[in-house]
This record gives structure tokens, sequence and C-alpha cells, in this order.
């Protein structure tokens, strides 16, 4: 049978990576928080960009870093920008008007991954590219510009070798500390063509370069997964991006977890994600009527599928509470 497109076939030999009996930590760009809002839908415990969505390889690192050591975020961290306190270590999401609410969240945000990194099976890092802004008093690299003047930033990009160099004491330091831990690294299928369309594939291409060489060196500990090439390979069609062009559609997405969950999980894991599943819709569903005895009916048949399901699964307490506590 003639093949008119390239299939990306799942990895093999990871199977049961992933479960739900130990956290899932993720970091990195919004593509990380799209697989990782999938896997929170399945009561995986997840805990996804505890400083928001980071792009960079060394912006990554650098949260890691302060995960890593403990390290508490305080005023000298924050600055005021237009009305708002904010910090270059962090996604704007976190920025408010309340300086003490803003570091609260921030430091409650690092403590649960902290926490969840200490019984994790996987790390999930997510580059989006090379490009990064140093803040030209200091020559910081940061997280976010928060919309500060263009000239209060030098823009570069990191080479391969930069961001080898970088992570491979990124690994070390997580081997030291967490020896059960793998990591999972994949580069993000997002286009950024405000860097220009030449520019973003220069940018990737470091991406890939650097993956490659980390997972050559440290077989063990580091994989690769390649959400990158099954959005360009495998789908290659602009029917699976986005109305914006750039962002893969819903569709790709859920291809592309599709791989990701018979790549790292096995078909218990995966039979047990479905069931989940179908709990978290019903938890969210709002039943329509006016009758309040089929309201209630609902709520209790829903309490009583969530605790059947409790019972014979009792790791997914901390995921089911979670999701009954955002309602």
């Amino acid at each position: 049978m003639i093949q008119f497109r390239t299939v990306i076939k799942p990895l093999q030999g990871c199977q049961g990576l992933v479960d739900h009996s130990r956290p899932v930590v993720m970091l990195g760009s919004c593509f990380t928080e799209n697989v990782g809002s999938r896997l929170q839908n399945e009561l995986f415990d997840t805990v996804i960009n505890p400083c928001g969505t980071l792009y960079n390889p060394a912006s990554i690192a650098s949260a890691l870093l302060d995960l890593l050591y403990g390290r508490d975020y305080t005023e000298g961290d924050l600055f005021m920008h237009d009305g708002l306190w904010h910090s270059y270590s962090h996604h704007s999401r976190f920025s408010g008007v309340d300086r003490d609410a803003v570091l609260s969240a921030m430091n409650s945000a690092a403590a649960e991954a902290r926490d969840a990194l200490a019984k994790a099976s996987a790390l999930i890092i997510t580059f989006g590219t090379s490009y990064i802004y140093r803040l030209k008093e200091g020559n910081r690299v940061v997280a976010n510009c928060h919309k500060m003047p263009a000239d209060t930033f030098n823009r570069e990009m990191l080479t391969s070798t930069q961001t080898v160099g970088l992570w491979k004491k990124m690994l070390r330091e997580i081997s030291a500390r967490f020896p059960q831990l793998k990591v999972i690294f994949t580069v993000s299928p997002i286009r950024h063509l405000a860097d220009g369309a030449h520019e973003n594939q220069l940018s990737k291409a470091v991406l890939l370069l650097a993956v490659d060489r980390l997972t050559t060196e440290y077989p063990d500990m580091a994989l690769y997964f390649p959400s990158y090439e099954i959005m360009l390979d495998d789908l290659r069609d602009y029917r699976f991006y986005a109305a914006d062009m750039v962002h893969p559609s819903d569709t790709a997405v859920d291809y592309i977890y599709d791989i990701f969950t018979q790549s790292f999980m096995n078909d218990a894991t995966i039979d047990l994600a479905a069931k989940c599943a179908k709990l978290v819709k019903r938890l969210r569903h709002r039943p329509m009527t006016q009758s309040q005895q089929l309201r209630d009916r609902f709520l209790a048949d829903t309490q009583t599928a969530a605790s059947t399901l409790l019972a014979a699964h009792p790791c997914l307490a901390s995921a089911l509470s979670r999701e009954m506590n955002s309602k």
C-alpha cells in the first residue's frame, strides 16, 4: 500500500514511564500547556509551568535551578511597570497590583513543583526558541519582557554549544537530587514568525541539535519526543493549524498527545485515563434542567462515580481533589 504521508510512530521501550501514581512536572513553551492540560483532564498528577510559560533554554534552566535549590522569591525579584508588579523570571500571568499576592502566588507554585519533583517519574522540557533577551543593565536573561521598552534589552540567539553546555549542567544537577527522574525533551512545533521565517528555522535547528547531543550523551536519563517532527512531517498541512496559522489546532494536539500516550503509557494507564476523562467531563457538566430533583440525582450519581473510581485507584486522590476544588 502506498503511503501518502510520513507516519511518525510511538517511541518503543518507554511505556510505563507516565502513570497516575507518580507526578509529572512540565516546563517550557505554550505547547507544554497544551499537552499538560490533556494530562490534567485525565487526572494525572501534573504540575505545569510553575513560573508560567517559558520559551528559551536559558530561562527554563533558571526556573528549574530555583526549584532545585528551593529558592523563595522576594520583593527584590519584582519591579513595577504600568501599575503592575512583574518578575523577569515569570510569565505575566503572575503579574498583579498587590505585591504580596504576586509573591505568594509565585512561591506557592514553586513549592507545589518542588514537592512534585521529589516524587515525579518524568520531567518534560519543551524548548520553544533559541532567541533570548538580556537586560542591558546586569546582562541577565529574562523569561518575559513584560512590554518594557525594546531598548531595555539586547537580543541574541543561543548556539547549540551554549545550550548543550547549560543543560549538561542541569542534567547533572537533576541526577544528583532525583536519580529516578527521566527528562523528556521536546521542541515546540509552534512557529515564532515574529523572528522571521528563516530565523525561526535556524532557531529550531539549534534546539534540535542541542537536544540530540543531550540525549546521546545521557541516554539513560534523557529522552526525545518528536512533537516538532509529528507536526511538520506527519501532519504537514495548514488544516492542522489554528486560525493564526502558527499554533497547532486542537485536532493536531490531540493527535500528538495520542502518540505521546502510546509512547509513555502502558495499556492499563491508557484505560484508566479514559475512565478519568469521562469522570472529569461529568464533573464539569452543568445539568441544563429546571428540575431540582434531576440536578440532585445527577450530582449524587457523579459523586458516587468519583468515590468508586477513587476507591479502586487511591493514587487519583490528589488530582481528583484539585479538579473538584477548581469548580
